[in-house]
């Protein structure tokens, strides 16, 4: 490991002088190419410049030389001095850049010209280009420039109208012409250009240079010495400033290294604080997190044993009163039906011995003894009243008969298997069971029940447990609607009774609605959202399981799939 460090260290000195060295390359392009940019956009604006002034310089220097060769001619035209006019003409011809120059008539002859022709022409025929000019310029008076193609070079003519006496006074003007070659003026601005774009170039490298060294001596050293301070601190964890940084930028740099690698000593520190603290939390968190769900499973489960308690204790309250309301009817059936069969008999009887009482009446002797017995014991009452009475005793039995009737309907809480049954059966069944509940009494007023009854088959179904739901529903009804009562005036009562409606009607297949409606209070919202949970209950303590509707729940949406 030793070795592969010594190995490593070297490595990463020759990647951090690579990668200082690339700084340093950078920054020189960058400055190289910024000043090139600079110098390349003055030059072009120096060759604009240039080419801009080349064209004036031209344009004027071409019009002062024929202004001088026109005011130096003048005087040699009127003295008609041919020889020292040619010489003339000839030394503006020796100046810079000049090509040719000529002195013409009116007519286009040449009075005076440099270059040598040995055929005598107009000017117009030698330079067919110039024609129009020359015109223009001879009749208008106004001098005119022109460029042209001269041995394949440009060529800038320069024409200047001057009179003469020589010329007569009709009008006619000669020309004064100089031609300048373009091109030679042109490859003089290039070199001036080239001779300035060199010296740029020099200045630029000369400026690259002096940063380059001034680079080394202001930013690589003082970065070499804190790229070895900070080599040194991975090694030892401290960092000590380095001696020789200078007061600037990188001597900022240097003193905010220290503050960060002490910052980041108390920063690790503070890390490995925390780091030990969320592995505790983390613990007790799982710790917390199993204990919670560990009691909420205890409390599920005791409230699971709770419910099966409350619902067994019901079922077997229910179930004993089945087989208790059961056992009533069965013992009193027997003597009803005796008594309700042997009623018809006895007035049969009764009547046969009336008929032949009044036989005796009418075909008898009146006998003293007799008639005083039929007075004492009003025979003509006796008469009258027994059928009454016999059949006041039908119809008493007829309601006893009723009632077991619905005992021993409502006493089949206990069964468990599924019946086609009669709904309304069980619901007036519970409703006899209730009655007494129902009726007036000196604490409470009467609870009116409308039935609503539509035309419903036989449904399959758990008779018993329907039952129990009915019992649950309007025990429920009667005890809201008892309560309201308590809190409103007896006249208040009587022209709005309580009441409880039950409608059922047929939906579809086998399938019914059953509602039972009451005019009570009603419920808040809070007691709707919890009116099925177990153990809820509103009614004071003692009073109620909370189960009642619980159950009911169950039986009809779990038992019987109804909602």
């Amino acid at each position: 490991m030793g070795g592969m460090d010594a190995m490593s260290r070297p490595f990463k000195q020759h990647q951090g002088e690579s990668r200082r060295s690339s700084l340093v390359k950078q920054l020189l392009i960058g400055f190289g190419l910024s000043l090139t940019t600079v110098g390349l956009a003055t030059l072009w604006v120096n060759h604009r410049l240039i080419q801009t002034d080349l064209e004036r310089q031209v344009q004027e220097r071409a019009q002062t030389i024929t202004q001088s060769l026109e005011f130096s001619t003048e005087g040699l035209l009127e003295l008609e001095n041919q020889s020292l006019l040619r010489r003339v003409v000839q030394n503006y011809a020796t100046l810079p850049a000049v090509v040719e120059v000529a002195i013409v008539n009116p007519t286009g002859e040449p009075l005076a010209q440099s270059r040598q022709v040995h055929q005598t022409r107009s000017y117009a025929e030698r330079y067919p280009e110039l024609a129009v000019a020359l015109t223009q310029a001879s009749e208008s008076g106004v001098d005119m420039s022109q460029t042209i193609i001269l041995d394949g070079k440009p060529v800038l003519v320069q024409l200047l109208p001057f009179q003469s006496t020589l010329f007569g006074t009709a009008g006619q003007r000669g020309l004064a012409i100089v031609m300048l070659d373009l091109h030679q003026m042109r490859r003089d601005a290039g070199r001036t250009l080239l001779a300035s774009t060199v010296t740029l170039m020099i200045g630029v490298i000369l400026i690259l240079l002096l940063m380059g060294r001034l680079l080394q001596r202001q930013v690589l050293r003082p970065l070499n010495l804190l790229d070895q301070s900070v080599n040194l601190s991975k090694q030892t964890g401290l960092f000590s400033l380095p001696q020789g940084i200078p007061p600037n930028e990188i001597g900022f740099l240097a003193t905010t290294f220290d503050r960060v690698f002490k910052q980041l000593e108390a920063y690790d520190q503070l890390q490995t604080e925390i780091a030990q603290r969320r592995q505790i939390e983390a613990v007790l968190r799982e710790s917390e997190a199993r204990e919670r769900l560990k009691s909420n499973e205890l409390e599920v489960t005791l409230q699971e044993l709770r419910k099966a308690q409350t619902q067994l204790i019901q079922n077997e309250k229910m179930s004993s009163l089945g087989q208790l309301v059961a056992g009533v009817a069965h013992e009193i059936n027997n003597p009803v039906n005796f008594i309700h069969g042997n009623l018809h008999h006895a007035n049969q009887y009764i009547q046969d011995l009336l008929e032949l009482l009044n036989l005796y009446q009418k075909y008898a002797p009146s006998i003293a003894d007799i008639q005083d017995k039929e007075e004492g014991i009003d025979l003509d009452f006796l008469q009258e009243d027994l059928p009454k009475l016999l059949s006041s005793m039908k119809v008493g039995a007829d309601r006893i008969r009723e009632i077991v009737q619905s005992l021993r309907a409502f006493s089949r809480l206990d069964e468990a298997e599924v019946k086609d049954v009669d709904i309304h059966e069980g619901i007036d069944s519970t409703l006899m069971i209730l009655h007494n509940r129902l009726r007036a009494k000196s604490d409470h007023a009467a609870i009116q029940v409308v039935k609503d009854y539509g035309e419903l088959p036989k449904i399959e179904c758990y008779a018993g447990q329907l039952n129990q739901v009915f019992m649950n529903i309007l025990s429920n009804a009667i005890d809201a609607l008892d309560e309201q009562n308590l809190h409103r005036a007896a006249e208040e009562v009587a022209t709005n009774p309580s009441q409880i409606t039950i409608r059922t009607r047929f939906v579809e297949g086998d399938r019914v609605s059953i509602q039972i409606i009451d005019n009570g209070p009603g419920m808040v919202e809070a007691v709707q959202q919890r009116l099925f949970d177990p153990f809820f209950t509103t009614k004071p303590v003692g009073k109620g399981t909370g189960m009642g509707m619980s159950i009911s729940y169950q039986i009809v949406v779990d038992r019987h799939h109804g909602t």
